[in-house]
C-alpha cells in the first residue's frame, strides 16, 4: 500500500523557454495599467502599443517583452532588471550621465533605482529577468 498524502509538495519541472515568443510569436498585448506604481512617464510622442509574454512569476520574473520606437522616463527603478536584446536598439540616458546604446545580442542590468531615459528608437524585443521582491514589499506596506 502506498504511503502518498495529498500534502505531497508539487512536483516542480524546468519552463522551456520557446523560442517563437523569443522571436516575437505569440506575444499578447500588454496593458499599460500594468506599468502604473513604477515611476514610468511616456513621453508624449510614445503611441507604440506593447507585447509580452511571461515564462514565469515567482521570485524572479522572466518575460519576453516587446514594443517601440518609443522613450519613457524612469524616476527610480522599483526592481532590478537583466536585459537581453533580442531586436532593435536600447539607449539608456542616466541622469546628469551620456547615453548608452545597446544593440540586439547585448546584455545588461539596470540597477534598482536607476534614474534616466529609457528609449527604443525603433521596434524592440527583449528577455527580461526582474526580482519581484518589490512587490512583496510594496504589498507589505499596503
Amino acid at each position: 500500500m502506498s504511503q502518498e498524502s495529498s500534502s505531497a509538495p508539487p512536483k516542480i519541472t524546468p519552463i522551456a523557454i520557446e523560442q517563437s515568443y523569443l522571436e516575437g510569436r505569440g506575444l499578447t498585448k500588454v496593458d499599460q495599467s500594468e506599468f502604473d506604481g513604477e515611476g514610468i512617464t511616456r513621453e508624449d510622442d510614445y503611441t507604440s502599443e506593447a507585447y509580452k509574454h511571461d515564462f514565469h512569476l515567482g521570485k524572479i520574473l522572466v518575460a519576453v517583452y516587446e514594443a517601440g520606437p518609443g522613450k519613457v522616463y524612469i524616476d527610480g527603478a522599483v526592481y532590478d532588471e537583466f536585459v537581453q536584446i533580442l531586436e532593435g536598439r536600447l539607449i539608456l540616458t542616466p541622469d546628469g550621465g551620456e547615453p548608452v546604446e545597446f544593440k540586439q545580442g547585448d546584455s545588461l542590468v539596470v540597477p534598482q533605482g536607476y534614474k534616466g531615459y529609457w528609449h527604443m528608437p525603433e521596434k524592440y524585443r527583449e528577455l527580461i529577468i526582474i526580482n519581484t521582491d518589490y512587490k512583496k514589499i510594496s504589498e507589505d506596506d499596503s
